[in-house]
């Protein structure tokens, strides 16, 4: 049974030979594979008037990308939603003071950015260098997952932010400390989402 290695090879041979891109396709569809398997296979080569066909770059992936990446939209999140924390402490803190508990939270979650913070910083410059200095760095297929991971993260938050939102309105509960919290967590999610997808656009975000 062929699988995408004979396509790949089909589409090489038939380029190599001088056939159009629109007559493989066509003949590709016609042998019953589908119009999405087709323009993978065709866009594995560059559009280019040269022969033989010219392969275009692929993504990588590396155990040390993974690492890294994985560690420092970690340090992300988690940093992320002590944030969070910490200002939802410090509103209660000033709305309805509760002295010691309050005063705990707020102590751990400083603990917490004390350390992620200046390890997402570290790593997110080292990595912008990086692909500074090699563009080629920016075809990383775990940088590209993580860099989804953490906007489908955010969308989340935003998504459930809202739907709170909503439902505390509806529900007769929407204080000002309920609606300062509501917005805290706005703020920070979407500040990831808009930098994240802003960069990510560019590809320009490590």
């Amino acid at each position: 049974m062929a699988g995408s290695k004979d396509l790949a090879v089909f589409v090489r041979e038939a380029l190599s030979a001088g056939r159009s891109r629109e007559e493989i396709a066509a003949v590709l569809t016609e042998a019953g594979w589908s119009a999405h398997e087709v323009s993978d296979a065709l866009d594995g080569w560059a559009d280019v008037p040269f022969a033989p066909p010219v392969p275009r770059p692929q993504p990588v992936v590396t155990a040390r990308d993974f690492f890294v990446y994985a560690l420092m939209f970690g340090a992300l999140l988690f940093g992320a939603g002590y944030l969070v924390g910490l200002l939802h402490a410090l509103i209660d803190h000033l709305l309805e003071p509760s002295g010691r508990t309050a005063d705990h939270r707020i102590r751990w979650a400083m603990a917490v950015l004390i350390v992620t913070l200046p390890l997402y910083l570290w790593l997110a410059t080292r990595e912008r260098r990086r692909l500074a200095a090699d563009p080629a760095l920016q075809r990383s297929a775990i940088r590209s997952w993580m860099t989804n991971v953490t906007l489908l993260f955010a969308a989340a938050v935003l998504l459930g932010d809202l739907v709170a939102v909503i439902y505390a309105f509806l529900n007769g509960d929407f204080t000002l400390q309920f609606a300062l919290k509501s917005l805290v967590v706005a703020g920070v999610a979407g500040g990831i989402f808009g930098y994240y997808r802003a960069g990510s656009a560019r590809g320009e975000v490590a």
